[in-house]
């Protein structure tokens, strides 16, 4: 009975060594087998690179329409100042001396009598 009894004592230790060999033959294949690192680098160096040169390019653009924005500003300004200087002008012209003054240039006189229009005869002029 003691003979039975050991042959599962050693039979571990002959799985034991198969598994201890066949895990190094498998590391042997995965180092093999293992992404090369200076390819991986490459790769990461790629897409930093390509990242830095759309946000260069998203930046000259954004430059670009600033100065757009602000020819428009200048432009936008000059047309205000030009509106100014129009009403200004207008506003002056409209001054109540200067119409006095026009209207006597033109021949005009002042009105010695007030007269209303009466709206139900519309050609009539009712002087009080």
């Amino acid at each position: 009975m003691a003979i039975l009894t050991l042959p599962p004592l050693i039979r571990p230790r002959l799985a034991l060594k198969q598994v201890i060999e066949s895990a190094v033959e498998t590391q042997a294949s995965i180092t093999i087998t293992k992404l090369d690192t200076r390819k991986f680098v490459f790769v990461m160096a790629t897409v930093v690179t390509l990242n830095l040169l759309v946000i260069a390019g998203i930046n000259i653009l954004m430059t670009q329409d600033a100065f757009t924005l602000q020819h428009l500003k200048a432009e936008r300004n000059t047309a205000l100042d030009q509106k100014d200087a129009i009403l200004n002008r207008v506003n002056q012209m409209n001054s109540p001396v200067n119409l006095a003054r026009v209207a006597s240039d033109m021949g005009m006189v002042p009105a010695t009598e007030i007269g209303y229009l009466n709206y139900s005869q519309l050609n009539e002029v009712v002087v009080p």
